[in-house]
């Protein structure tokens, strides 16, 4: 059989080499109803050729992710059952070699994103540290994280997750992945994805360590007033609306947010004590359960709110004079402790009080050099490259041959961690410190 085929339980895939590694793309983990759970999903008999992108999750543009990539996800593949995923394998593995596992859920506010985005070139990360990076696609948005088919609330895009993860540790074996060694990883809302799975129902097993970045966990708290007005207005549309309707619909619930507080910044998300979630009062419990068998990495980024200002060019400008400098990086230093860096420093001290493996790391890369040094999204960089960045901005004036080989220690940390669950760099000089979390 030709090494480009593999055979599992959920079928028989033929994937494609490229850059020195085997890449597998679009295969179907599940299939759902709208506002339905998710169904495992098995392939007929015969090969099935995975050499297409994963089908993003239906969403409108962002403008976020389009000030600082250029990634447009309005002209990308859509599918509301969107429960695809991609894999890549190094090439030249041996006859019953088994790597670590590397489990990516991307970002983009539980509204925007997929696995195969331009932002996420797995490649790097697969050929110099031997391991297998498999990213998921998941419902986000209204279809994602607001009622089920009865009109409660629900958490979908969860349990698409859950059974994306109930995949991979089935059948990732044949693509010589360890299934002992599996480490679930994003960044954002996909961070807060990884969180939030470490204490849900059903994932017993499916992983054994977590890397947590730029969770924005200070936009979690006092949600139930919006979530209440969003659920509202979204059992107005029919269930039955065509998805153009359903774009429209939270086109308007966005547009509709009054929220003064800070989780009008991500208005979607999981809700609290619906499952797979617990309930409120048996949180801390399953937190305690979660740091007896994950080990955890997480971090914020120092300037994190800095990325939603590039395309304000007054506030550039403001920031390039000293008399107002000052102003400008109050506000970005002050709403990015808010709403990441605090929040998680007192996570991981939290979790490190209930006995688990926790570290803690702090990302500064060309803070102090350019308005978007140390920015959200700017350790996509050195993890993934930037070869994809229309915009020089974001590159800090540095070639994508520079930002690779300054990249080449993160990615090491990061696979170190996913095998060993342990760190033994503690500092990258002008871009990364970890420490690890010690119970006070």
């Amino acid at each position: 059989m030709s090494n480009l085929i593999f055979s599992c339980g959920a079928g028989c895939f033929e994937g494609f080499e490229e850059s020195g590694c085997i890449q597998l793309k679009g295969i179907r983990y599940a299939v759902s109803q709208r506002f339905a759970e998710p169904a495992p999903y098995v392939y007929p008999a015969g090969v099935h050729a995975c050499k297409e992108p994963s089908p993003y999750a239906v969403q409108l543009p962002s403008a976020a992710e389009g000030n600082f990539s250029g990634m447009d996800y309005e002209n990308q593949k859509q599918e509301e059952s969107c429960q695809y995923l991609s894999m890549t394998i190094p090439a030249d593995l041996k006859e019953g070699e088994k790597v670590p596992v590397m489990v990516w859920i991307h970002g983009g506010a539980y509204r925007n994103g997929g696995c195969d985005a331009i932002t996420y070139d797995r490649t790097r990360m697969v050929k110099e540290n031997r391991v297998i990076l498999v990213g998921l696609n998941y419902r986000i948005g209204i279809l994602g994280f607001s009622r089920d088919r009865s009109g409660s609330f629900a958490n979908l895009g969860l349990l698409d997750l859950i059974e994306g993860l109930r995949w991979v540790k089935s059948n990732i074996a044949a693509f010589h992945g360890d299934t002992d060694c599996i480490t679930v990883f994003g960044q954002s809302a996909g961070a807060d994805a990884v969180r939030c799975l470490m204490i849900s129902h059903g994932t017993e097993g499916l992983f054994h360590r977590c890397i947590i970045e730029s969770d924005p966990i200070g936009t979690l708290t006092g949600r139930e007033d919006m979530e209440q007005k969003i659920l509202d207005e979204v059992n107005a549309m029919p269930i039955d609306a065509s998805v153009e309707e359903v774009l429209a619909t939270q086109a308007a619930v966005t547009a509709h947010v009054t929220e003064k507080g800070l989780a009008k910044y991500m208005i979607f998300g999981p809700h609290a004590g619906v499952y797979p979630l617990p309930p409120q009062n048996e949180a801390d419990k399953k937190l305690k359960e979660a740091a007896k068998k994950y080990d955890l990495l997480m971090g914020s980024n120092t300037r994190e709110v800095s990325a939603y200002l590039i395309d304000k060019e007054p506030v550039k400008k403001l920031d390039g004079f000293p008399l107002t400098k000052w102003i400008i990086e109050l506000v970005v230093g002050t709403l990015s402790k808010k709403i990441f860096i605090k929040p998680t420093e007192e996570f991981a001290a939290r979790y490190a009080a209930f006995g688990g493996n926790a570290y803690l790391y702090s990302f500064s890369w060309g803070a102090g050099k350019s308005f978007v040094g140390a920015c959200h999204m700017m350790e996509f960089l050195p993890l993934f490259g930037s070869d994809y960045l229309k915009k020089d901005l974001a590159k800090m004036g540095m070639s994508d041959e520079e930002i690779h080989k300054q990249g080449i220690p993160m990615r090491k940390i990061w696979a170190e961690f996913a095998r060993t669950g342990k760190i033994s760099t503690s500092e990258v000089k002008g871009m990364l410190k970890i420490t690890p979390c010690e119970v006070k």
